[in-house]
C-alpha cells in the first residue's frame, strides 16, 4: 500500500515547457497552440509555465528553467518538464534594457540573442573570427547545444524532476566530418532515454511532412504541433518518463 500511495504522490500534476518559437503560439498565422499545450492536454496536466521565447537560444533556456525552479520549488516538484533544444548558433546574453521581461514573469534577467547572420555587424564580427581567429563554427554550435543539454539533464537528475527533451532545430551532423572527437564524447554523455528522436528535429519533421503553418514559414501548423505532441506522449509512456 505504501508503494502504491507513494507512486501516485510522485506523479506530476503540472507541466513546464521551455525552448524557442517551436514551443510558442504564432497568433498571426492562426496557430493558437504549440507542442507543450497539446502535450498538456494529452497528459492531463495543469499549466505551471510555458517559457518558450521566439528566436532565443539554449543558454537562456537552461538558465531560466533552473532559476524558475529555484524560485518556485514547491511547484517545480509537481512538474513534468518539456525542453526543446534549439539551434546552437543562437548565442544568448543578458541585456541591460529590460528587453521583453514582461513575457517572463518572476525572472529578473533580460535576454537577447545574436546570430552569425542577424545583421551586417554580426556578419562582420563572424567574418573576423573566421579569418583572424580561425573559428570552427560547427564545433561552437554543437558545444552550445550539448553544454546546455547536459547542464539541464544533470540539474533534473539532482532534483529528481521528470522531463523529456527533443531538438526543435537541428545542428550540424555529429557523425559527419568531425576531426575533433571531443564533440562526440560529450554527445555520448547525453541521456538518450529522455531525448526524443535525437537524430532529427521538429523543424526537419515539419518540412518533411509539409506541416507548415503558412507558405514560406517553417513553423508547424496546429496539426503539426498535435502530431509531434502525440509522438512525444507515446515516447513518454513507452519509457515511463513521468517519474525519475
Amino acid at each position: 500500500l505504501y508503494f502504491i500511495i507513494n507512486y501516485y504522490i510522485m506523479q506530476p500534476t503540472h507541466i513546464f515547457t521551455n525552448g524557442c518559437s517551436f514551443l510558442t503560439q504564432r497568433t498571426k498565422e492562426g496557430v493558437m497552440t504549440h507542442v507543450g499545450m497539446e502535450l498538456e492536454k494529452l497528459m492531463e496536466l495543469e499549466t505551471a509555465l510555458h517559457l518558450g521565447g521566439g528566436g532565443r537560444g539554449n543558454k537562456r533556456c537552461s538558465i531560466t528553467t533552473q532559476v524558475w525552479c529555484e524560485k518556485n520549488p514547491e511547484l517545480a516538484a509537481k512538474c513534468f518538464f518539456v525542453i526543446g533544444i534549439t539551434s546552437g548558433q543562437r548565442f544568448d546574453y543578458p541585456a541591460t534594457d529590460g528587453y521583453k521581461t514582461h513575457k517572463f514573469p518572476g525572472l529578473a534577467t533580460a535576454w537577447k540573442t545574436y546570430k552569425p547572420s542577424i545583421n551586417t555587424n554580426t556578419e562582420k564580427f563572424f567574418k573576423y573570427l573566421y579569418v583572424e581567429g580561425k573559428l570552427d563554427l560547427d564545433q561552437w554550435i554543437q558545444y552550445e547545444s550539448i553544454e546546455a543539454t547536459l547542464n539541464l539533464q544533470n540539474y533534473f537528475k539532482v532534483k529528481k524532476y521528470p522531463y523529456v527533451m527533443y531538438k526543435t532545430i537541428s545542428d550540424p551532423e555529429i557523425e559527419i566530418g568531425y576531426k575533433n572527437k571531443d564533440v562526440k564524447t560529450l554527445w555520448n554523455l547525453i541521456d538518450k532515454t529522455r531525448y526524443f528522436r535525437p537524430e532529427t528535429s521538429h523543424k526537419d519533421y515539419t518540412v518533411e511532412n509539409n506541416q507548415h503553418c503558412s507558405p514560406g514559414d517553417i513553423h508547424p501548423s496546429p496539426e503539426g504541433h498535435k502530431d509531434w505532441a502525440t509522438q512525444l506522449k507515446e515516447f513518454i509512456d513507452a519509457n515511463d518518463l513521468r517519474t525519475i
